[in-house]
């Protein structure tokens, strides 16, 4: 009987825990926003599941395959004006797993790139001088490492892999968010 009631207590523990957790990460993200984005009164957020359709003209305008379905967009307001759009994401670059943030204009273009979490060997890691490339880029640019973004010497899949992710992602603004140059 003793060991049933202490199952049932660490379950309830467990379910406690793993619902604080979840409620924290929305919290996390939106500080994450704010931070992109200062003089914001409010933050909305916007879950989109980017269907077949979506993925079919987001693909081939990004040269790169969508490997998310589902993808979180946060719009920062002040007063009813758009002061701009920002996405978290994770993807892995060679073995371990990258978060970064995408803060997007009103426009649609980049406006800066941070990294959040770079699980990698930290020689990996890219610079927020070499992130810094991709501020004021926008959909008619490539975002393609030798083309108009410098390579980092040694982290090839880092640079690649940002490249890559930022040019779905901004297609996918484009597409669910209706974000117009």
């Amino acid at each position: 009987m003793r060991k049933a009631v202490h199952r049932a207590v660490v379950g309830v523990a467990l379910v406690a825990a793993t619902a604080a957790s979840a409620a924290e990460a929305p919290r996390k993200d939106e500080a994450v926003v704010r931070s992109l984005f200062p003089d914001a009164e409010r933050i909305e957020t916007k879950d989109v599941i980017l269907t077949d359709a979506m993925v079919a003209r987001i693909e081939p305008l990004a040269r790169a395959r969508v490997k998310e379905r589902l993808v979180t967009f946060y719009t920062a307001r002040k007063g009813a004006a758009a002061l701009g759009y920002a996405v978290i994401h994770s993807h892995v670059v060679r073995t371990k797993r990258e978060t970064f943030a995408i803060a997007f204009e009103p426009d649609g273009r980049i406006r800066k790139i941070t990294v959040l979490s770079f699980l990698e060997p930290e020689e990996y890691k890219p610079s927020e001088r070499w992130l810094r490339q991709f501020d004021g880029k926008g959909p008619k640019d490539r975002l393609a490492v030798g083309d108009d973004l410098a390579p980092i010497s040694g982290a090839t899949l880092t640079a690649r892999g940002i490249a890559e992710e930022s040019r779905w992602l901004l297609q996918a603004l484009r597409e669910a968010v209706e974000v117009k140059p």
